[in-house]
């Protein structure tokens, strides 16, 4: 009891009223009333400080201690904390010496490794110079006084977060109006869909969801739900629908309520995500003079706006049947798939219905509500009557590609219109034209007009109109090619028959030059010609009368 009683009373370092704990403070009121009594009592002074050693079953000493501390200012808190005076040390310089050298040698490296091998290490040395070993605690007491915090973080550890726990970050996103500053971000959602396909059975899987809001008014301005991780297509579809008029898209889902933010942000903060770095989401942001900012590991902490709203949409959707749960842990052996109910359609109405109930829900700490706030901040707002298809266009992934006679090539097709055989005859001053595609449909690209600037819808050169998707295209060339593939041997065998024939034996110069001597002695002619006796000529033979048939008179 008493050393569990010193070590309550006796902490290492000050702690500030309300950091201790109710059992702490419990037995600091106890000590308090009993040293009341020797402070206001009338007795003997030592008979009354005995008796309250054995009441509190401490030493003599401990309470004198205890009372010298206590009778300044007669509070509470001066009993949960040291005071400012420093506790001698009792160990010897060369103890001291050899356990601060010790620690910053084996303990305060990078490895992290634990105390205690450190501590055998420490006793050894001691024993070595004849001095008395330190116990575990004193050497544990010594780490906090020779080092500091951010030296502890710095050292022990090579990963800067710990370093950044120690620093103080009052990071704030801040916005005087609607618009000026946005904030775009991905998640998947935390429910499972099922989506029927006829002939194919049905699917189920998680969707990915694309935000975007507005930091002044904490209103969110437009998203995007697609099956395929997110991208530059599903940043476009998020900007197209947050900076058109919505009325189309929501009477087009049979929702019956207003979401009247809309328009085209001033500034665009974002995450270092790899569709944000992409050349389309630039090039989109520097058309619609939309300015981009960064957020880099330093300065994540700065306005976490958008991902609190994310997991705000998530947690309504985790209480709908075929919640994924946002860990294993979380999930709990719940049949997530079975359960799934939900089709994409619906799942989507249900986050425009989740937004729409966000927007007009007062915040409870700053008692605002989004939508109001939008409604008197947004009077003066400049209205542009963008079209989304535009937006779509300006936003979606691209290539520059030459025109040549027969039009031009993008996935290994070929992509013609009678527009651009105008053009053909201008091709080389033109250079390189733009050219934008949907992975969601690849039967047609669009191709910016030269004269016009306008984008212009190009189709297959083959006539083939059916929509076909980019991955589609992928998956069926790589079974096309997986089909029509050859193996290692197979590859190589004809090349090395050819390589047999080339590299065959090859005539000497001397074995060419005597069979040239026999081609060259067998046409030379000889003397046994001319030696040769002619053939007797054959004798002549008369001529032979011929017999005439006797023929018969009728």
């Amino acid at each position: 009891m008493s050393a569990r009683l010193t070590n309550r009373l006796h902490v290492r370092k000050p702690a500030p009223a309300g950091s201790h704990t109710d059992e702490s403070w419990l037995t600091a009121r106890r000590v308090a009333r009993e040293l009341d009594k020797i402070i206001d009592g009338q007795g003997p002074r030592r008979v009354a400080i005995e008796r309250v050693a054995a009441e509190l079953r401490l030493t003599t000493r401990q309470v004198y201690n205890l009372l010298a501390r206590y009778r300044i200012d007669r509070t509470v808190t001066s009993l949960l904390r040291d005071g400012d005076r420093t506790r001698k040390k009792r160990l010897q310089e060369a103890v001291e010496t050899i356990i601060a050298a010790t620690l910053r040698q084996q303990w305060l490296v990078q490895e992290g490794p634990p105390l205690a091998p450190v501590v055998d290490e420490i006793r050894a040395r001691c024993e070595e110079a004849n001095l008395a070993p330190p116990s575990y605690p004193t050497i544990a007491s010594r780490i906090f006084v020779l080092f500091s915090p951010e030296e502890i973080a710095k050292k022990r550890s090579a990963n800067p977060k710990h370093l950044n726990r120690l620093k103080p970050r009052p990071g704030y996103i801040h916005a005087a109006r609607p618009l000026d500053v946005c904030q775009i971000d991905h998640t998947p959602t935390d429910i499972n869909f099922v989506e029927v396909v006829e002939g194919g059975g049905a699917f189920v899987g998680r969707a990915f969801l694309t935000i975007l809001i507005d930091v002044a008014t904490r209103c969110i301005v437009g998203f995007c739900l697609t099956l395929e991780k997110p991208s530059a297509l599903s940043v476009a579809l998020c900007l197209a629908q947050a900076m058109c008029p919505k009325d189309g898209w929501l009477a087009a889902r049979g929702i019956d309520h207003r979401w009247p933010m809309f328009g085209r942000p001033r500034l665009l903060v974002t995450d270092s995500a790899k569709e944000f770095k992409g050349h389309a989401f630039k090039r989109g942001c520097e058309d619609y003079g939309i300015r981009i900012r960064y957020r880099d590991r330093g300065r994540v902490h700065q306005g976490g706006v958008v991902e609190r709203l994310l997991g705000k949409l998530n947690a309504v959707l985790a209480t709908q049947p075929g919640s994924t749960g946002r860990s294993v842990a979380d999930r709990d052996e719940y049949p997530a798939e079975q359960r799934a109910r939900l089709s994409f359609a619906d799942l989507e109405q249900c986050i425009a219905l989740t937004v729409i109930d966000h927007n007009l829900h007062q915040n409870e700490k700053t008692l605002k509500v989004p939508a109001a706030e939008w409604e008197r901040q947004a009077r003066d707002l400049p209205r542009f009557d963008d079209d989304p298809s535009r937006i779509l266009l300006a936003f979606l992934p691209g290539k520059a590609r030459c025109l040549s006679q027969q039009g031009m090539r993008m996935f290994a097709l070929e992509y013609y219109s009678p527009w651009l055989g105008v053009l053909v005859p201008q091709r080389d001053r033109l250079g390189k034209l733009d050219v934008r595609y949907d992975p969601r449909d690849i039967s047609h690209v669009y191709v910016r007009d030269p004269d016009t600037r306008e984008f212009r819808a190009v189709e297959r050169r083959d006539g083939t109109l059916v929509p076909m998707t980019l991955w589609e295209h992928k998956a069926d060339r790589f079974r096309r090619r997986a089909a029509g593939a050859r193996t290692a041997v197979e590859k190589v065998a004809i090349p090395r028959r050819i390589a047999e024939i080339a590299g065959g034996p090859k005539p000497s110069r001397g074995e060419l030059r005597n069979a040239v001597r026999r081609t060259l002695a067998a046409e030379a002619a000889k003397p046994y010609d001319a030696m040769r006796e002619s053939p007797p000529a054959p004798p002549e033979h008369p001529a032979r009368q011929k017999r005439r048939l006797p023929v018969e008179d009728w």
